[in-house]
């Protein structure tokens, strides 16, 4: 088989942590391999040490280049899109897909044309950091996808993104994928893997937990997940959507979070039913569980 990536017994310790133990992958061209796990299960460590951010143990090999003895030269084949995109806030969408062009040696019209593939032509000319969470996440990717590189690595690409949003990114991914591109992501929507992934790697503190095709993954998948919300005072209203839509789980208050805990194929559901209420949602955030992990405690108020 032909790889495009391969990660041989990587490990790596944060001082008397194990944060990676032993992990070994390979990924070839055209193929999505999800990465997936509960919060510190290793997922970012592991794309850290992809993308020659970190030093660890064992190997890491991007089209045949060692990351760790040829980290320059193996960056160059990687389209790396962060958890937190670093982006300069002054700097229009234009003007920052412009910067990237030219550091990278692609064409403008690429950069203008990838900026209208995500979504953002029409904000072409707002500064970088007047966007929203999901709009610097889609510029990001836009930038990730500059040179055409034959591996996509994509921490988290979801996080902030609309529900509208994570659909076109499973048709870019899709579009990658069919141009032969290896790709790499970590998730927490655990229900668009399916849809997104040939196989999936779970990581458990550090560890691999299984490894398997996608149409597997329900079997594989940590069941539950806990969904933060912030809707602007407008919580009230929402609890009894919520409640029908989900009655055997749990729907609770932390501060100005309404915390919904529930099975993680199901929270899709949940913020879709509050968007399609006309409830806006300013803020949110998913904690994957570990099997048999509480709801939250006394912090919460059960409803």
């Amino acid at each position: 088989m032909v790889v495009m990536l391969d990660v041989a017994a990587v490990g790596k310790r944060y001082g008397d942590t194990q944060a990676l133990e032993a992990v070994s992958v390979a990924v070839a061209p055209g193929e999505v391999l999800a990465l997936v796990g509960a919060n510190g299960a290793g997922k970012s460590t592991l794309i850290k040490c992809v993308a020659g951010l970190v030093r660890h143990a064992g190997a890491v090999h991007v089209g045949g280049i060692d990351v760790a003895r040829r980290p320059k030269q193996a960056r160059r084949l990687i389209g790396y899109l962060p958890q937190q995109p670093a982006l300069h806030a002054e700097l229009s969408v234009r003007e920052t897909a412009l910067f990237y062009a030219d550091l990278k040696g692609v064409p403008h019209d690429r950069a203008r044309a990838g900026v209208e593939a995500v979504g953002l032509g029409e904000y072409a000319d707002r500064p970088a950091g007047a966007l929203s969470g999901g709009m610097r996440q889609r510029l990001a990717l836009a930038i990730a996808l500059l040179a055409d590189p034959p591996l996509l690595v994509l921490d988290e690409p979801s996080a902030g993104l609309d529900i509208a949003a994570r659909l076109e990114l499973r048709r870019l991914v899709h579009e990658q994928r069919a141009r032969g591109t290896a790709v790499l992501l970590s998730t927490h929507w655990l229900e668009d893997v399916p849809y997104i992934a040939d196989r999936v790697l779970v990581l458990d503190h550090g560890r691999m937990q299984s490894l398997g095709s996608a149409s597997e993954f329900e079997a594989l998948a940590a069941p539950t997940s806990r969904l933060y919300l912030r809707l602007n005072g407008r919580g009230p209203e929402a609890v009894p959507l919520i409640r029908e839509l989900l009655p055997e789980h749990a729907v609770e208050y932390a501060g100005d979070w309404l915390v919904v805990t529930c099975a993680a194929a199901r929270k899709a559901g949940v913020v879709e039913a509050v968007v399609e209420a006309g409830i806006a949602i300013l803020d949110l955030r998913v904690e994957e569980l570990a099997a048999g992990t509480a709801p939250p405690g006394p912090g919460g108020m059960a409803l």
